[in-house]
């Protein structure tokens, strides 16, 4: 049975997460390099980054779809009905979000095959815009972000402007920044979908998108290079239709469908650390930087094994920012967890207000009665009289996130609030608000459909949106005679003590 957590948990299982996409960008940028500047064996000519990617697309899309297949998360697909048949029907948003991500899978794999263009230069022309997409997007849904989100943001940003200071080192030709462009409109695409849909603590909602996106993407990533390459005019064009055309006979395809494996490594990684519930001015920097880390340790094997140029001063400084900026993130925001003279002392007269928010659908019924009876319980729990509540920070409220505002509670549910001896104030129905769910530290819905409805209203507050009995929903008694209602304020007040059991609620 899911539970209440009572004290902020921290969560470490982002930093595996950035772990893996390290282990396998690194390979995946190193071999992009070593295949399209003749060091591949047997590639004795140029090859570019069009010729590679017919075979890296259709690689990535195996790959995704043999790892969905093997973690059995077909299941979480959204699907229709069509001609007595359930196929897979993304929604509107995530077809947006998966063409971005075509967009992100190609354009990657181009901008590490660009000639006169390093690993690390590539990597922080494309994780530059990304990084300032980030907090624009928590502005944009009104996402909390934190104080060493923007410490670690602000440490990447001038790390950029170092490596840019060997800009006159490198040659970046229009397609190069035309690729960069497309590369950053596939985030500017992205990411405001994914944090509408998919930026929750729930793992139902996150595999579902995961699938649902990643259906999209390796349609858009196979068929768009396809259908360009069947026009077959212009460079670029020949360039994929030769990609296609010779991929049973090419030196090139083995290499390039083991970049192809890789990226559908790294993409299951790194989409995952972006659907983390946290902001993306925290998810965006820890991604980057593991990138960035990846783009140095594969510039240093090139280096090594085939005599590629060194990072330069100014890289490797851009580097060490990152380093500080990847400790910001954690775990220097948590010193207090390793020092514990550094704990802040508690005062409890600075003690916030503690608001529990009860929601149903109309607010005259069932939200109202759950609302007086966690008042009626927090006051005994305080051992206070009922109306010492106004004195204290802890109270209870509620809204409906269909109510008809002013309307009273239902004489059957203030005569059942008698009948239990549960005091109550006079109520008049509210909607539900963003101040008011913010302000919440718990809210609890009376339904699972209410939850749903009150997370797509605000997804920002979907970490502690609970149903307020998780063994079932609480049947609105309205029309159903006075026994039906009685069942329902038993079975909610139930509910709220076993809630405030959970939290630890006590004198």
């Amino acid at each position: 049975m899911e539970t209440i957590p009572h004290r902020r948990r921290y969560k470490l299982r982002i930093w595996w997460l950035a772990l893996g996409y390290f282990v396998f960008y690194a390979p995946y940028s190193f071999l992009i390099k070593v295949l399209t500047t003749e060091l591949w064996p047997g590639v004795d000519g140029p090859v570019s980054g069009f010729r590679i990617l017919p075979a890296v697309a259709i690689a990535t899309a195996i790959m995704l779809l043999a790892i969905i297949t093997y973690a059995g998360w077909w299941k979480y697909a959204s699907c229709r009905e069509f001609m007595g048949r359930s196929i897979p029907f993304p929604p509107a948003l995530v077809l947006l979000s998966g063409f971005g991500t075509a967009l992100i899978i190609a354009t990657t794999t181009l901008s590490f095959a660009f000639t006169g263009v390093s690993i690390l230069f590539a990597l922080l022309l494309m994780r530059g815009g990304v990084l300032l997409i980030a907090p624009s997007v928590d502005l944009l849904f009104r996402r909390r972000v934190r104080w060493f989100s923007w410490v670690a943001l602000g440490l990447t940003l001038p790390a950029l402007a170092l490596a840019f200071l060997d800009i006159n080192n490198y040659r970046l030709t229009t397609v190069a920044a035309l690729t960069i462009g497309a590369y950053l409109c596939g985030y500017v695409l992205r990411l405001p979908c994914l944090t509408r849909l998919a930026k929750q603590p729930d793992e139902e909602i996150t595999k579902r998108y995961f699938v649902d996106e990643s259906l999209i993407a390796i349609l858009f990533l196979v068929a768009i290079p396809a259908v360009l390459a069947l026009i077959g005019q212009g460079e670029i064009m020949l360039e994929l239709q030769r990609g296609f055309a010779g991929m049973f006979a090419s030196t090139v395809t083995v290499p390039a469908m083991l970049i192809g494996a890789l990226y559908a490594g790294l993409y299951c990684f790194g989409t995952h650390i972006y659907l983390d519930c946290r902001e993306n001015t925290f998810c965006i920097p820890l991604n980057r930087a593991s990138s960035l880390l990846a783009g140095i340790a594969a510039t240093l094997v090139l280096a090594f094994l085939f005599g590629q140029a060194l990072p330069s001063e100014a890289q490797l400084g851009g580097a060490g920012l990152i380093v500080l900026a990847l400790l910001f993130l954690s775990p220097l925001h948590h010193i207090d967890r390793y020092v514990p003279f550094l704990k802040p002392r508690r005062v409890p007269a600075l003690q916030p207000e503690r608001l529990f928010l009860f929601v149903c659908s109309g607010n005259t019924c069932r939200s109202p009665m759950a609302a007086a009876m966690a008042n009626a319980e927090i006051a005994r729990r305080l051992r206070i009289p009922f109306k010492s509540l106004e004195t204290v920070n802890v109270r209870a409220l509620s809204a409906g996130v269909a109510a008809r505002t002013g309307a009273p509670m239902t004489p059957e549910a203030e005569e059942v609030l008698r009948s239990l001896s549960v005091p109550f104030k006079p109520h008049a129905a509210r909607s539900l608000t963003p101040e008011l769910a913010e302000r919440a530290e718990l809210i609890f819905c009376m339904t699972s459909e209410h939850r749903k409805k009150v997370i797509e209203m605000l997804p920002s507050v979907a970490g502690k949106t609970y149903c307020l009995d998780l063994q079932r929903d609480v049947e609105d008694p309205i029309g159903k005679g006075m026994p039906a209602y009685i069942a329902c304020a038993r079975s909610i007040q139930a509910a709220v003590q076993l809630r405030f059991n959970e939290i630890g609620l006590a004198a």
